[in-house]
């Protein structure tokens, strides 16, 4: 096959270019395939455009709001606020707030929060500029109440499904990567098997720096062969230089084959190099294989740098497997890294295990370090069990954090039981923080009788 019938623009070619398009897009192809999708992309005016409305549907997407966790806080901004940013009357006043506000405006202000980041700030200002912002609640807002809540469950619906079709498209766009690779390998035929063996000869080199910039062209172009994953993995498990262990482990990780597993594994557990040792850590979360989650829990249990610990609590939250709670439990009670327990709370609530509850309780009430106890509120609001919310109302009630207090009130709302109620009314009459007070409000909605 020549390079011209590749880019003659046939109905056939311009099909499996525009399957390319989106991980062209994100950078996800390896060098020959993005350089065939560049110069199908030049002689093709068709798969140009189609190149220009498939990115401006990926920023479209990408204004949509996302569910709330402690990196994307999510506020519809339906809640009234006060000109000075206070909800309500001043604590103290004896005054109950509510809210009696225009119902056009109050779902104007809601559904564009919920359309795009810019509505939230459009929404707040819709409902700071009303005159009629005041206290009391009236009769019918309970109806209206359901209707904005009916309408944030559809907005989550949709969104859910958007990002089940994203996935569904991503996997058979990975398929036609594979068929493209293949294709790959027959147009250029001597010239691909060529780069590849030198590459893997380079890997062999006496001088280590050599060896070290074959491992990462080997990853960079996600060599997928066979032969490229044993000879990577023979790297990481034998080569004498700390360096290129620790690239090579990069490289397996880019690659993201399961086959490289069993090296990787090793080299957490044996290697003497912390950061080979960090590499491989986070190459088995970057494969997301279930085989990778014994030595992960072997590391952040026993592994002597912070950082290796950190990074294997991460990959277990990234391959989200029950057998990693109780090694992440173990960490969090017993790990002297910060940053450590709070990425274990984060892993145990990608997780989702009700197995968890227990742990993440006790850092959510104990824990010294604010930022691990605000990911542990995030967390148990994911797993969503109803023996949190005791541990939770305490948190609301006396966290010295307003962000634990307000990922507390989040959390209550996430699992929506009844016995929260008490807690969230006295949060929402008494917190001093305006985004907790807001919090409560929504937590209060979310409820269930």
């Amino acid at each position: 096959m020549s390079e011209h019938d590749f880019n003659k623009g046939s109905a056939d070619d311009c099909q499996i270019i525009e399957e390319l398009l989106s991980p062209f897009i994100d950078e996800e192809l390896n060098a020959t395939a993005d350089g065939f999708v560049r110069h199908h992309l030049d002689s093709c005016s068709r798969c140009m455009k189609r190149l220009d409305e498939l990115k401006a549907t990926v920023d479209a997407i990408n204004e949509l709001p996302t569910e709330a966790t402690p990196e994307h806080d999510l506020w519809p901004g339906i809640v009234a606020a006060s000109s000075d940013g206070s909800l309500g009357a001043p604590v103290g006043t004896g005054q109950k707030r509510g809210w009696r506000i225009p119902k056009p405006m109050l779902l104007a202000a809601g559904l564009a929060a919920l359309l795009a980041p810019a509505g939230v700030f459009a929404g707040m200002s819709l409902l700071r500029d009303n005159d009629n912002i005041a206290l009391g609640a009236a009769a019918d807002e309970d109806d209206f109440g359901m209707q904005v809540h009916e309408a944030t469950e559809l907005a989550r619906e949709i969104a859910e499904g958007v990002r089940e079709s994203m996935e569904r498209d991503r996997e058979r766009i990975r398929e036609r990567v594979r068929e493209v690779r293949e294709r790959d390998r027959e147009f250029r035929g001597e010239g691909y098997e060529a780069r590849m063996a030198g590459l893997l000869q380079a890997l062999m080199d006496a001088d280590p720096e050599v060896r070290v910039m074959a491992a990462r062209a080997l990853g960079d172009d996600d060599f997928d062969d066979q032969e490229v994953i044993e000879a990577l993995s023979r790297a990481v498990r034998d080569d004498p230089d700390n360096q290129v262990r620790r690239w090579a482990a990069w490289a397996l990780g880019e690659i993201e084959d399961s086959r490289g597993i069993p090296a990787l594994s090793q080299c957490l557990m044996n290697d003497s190099y912390a950061e080979a040792r960090r590499w491989a850590a986070w190459a088995l979360g970057e494969i997301e294989d279930p085989r990778g989650v014994p030595a992960l829990s072997a590391a952040v249990r026993n592994d002597s740098h912070g950082e290796t610990r950190r990074w294997a609590a991460w990959a277990l939250g990234e391959i989200e497997s029950p057998e990693a709670v109780d090694a992440l439990g173990e960490m969090l009670r017993e790990e002297q890294n910060n940053e450590a327990r709070r990425w274990a709370a984060w892993a145990l609530g990608e997780i989702e295990s009700p197995e968890a509850v227990d742990a993440l309780v006790v850092t959510l009430l104990e824990d010294t370090y604010t930022e691990a106890r605000r990911w542990a509120a995030w967390a148990l609001g994911e797993i969503e069990s109803p023996r949190a919310v005791e541990g939770l109302c305490r948190a609301l009630l006396n966290d010295a954090s307003a962000q634990v207090r307000r990922w507390s009130a989040w959390a209550l709302g996430e699992i929506e039981h009844p016995s929260a109620a008490e807690a969230l009314s006295e949060a929402l009459q008494n917190d001093e923080s305006a985004e907790v007070r807001r919090w409560a409000i929504w937590a209060l909605g979310e409820l269930e009788g």
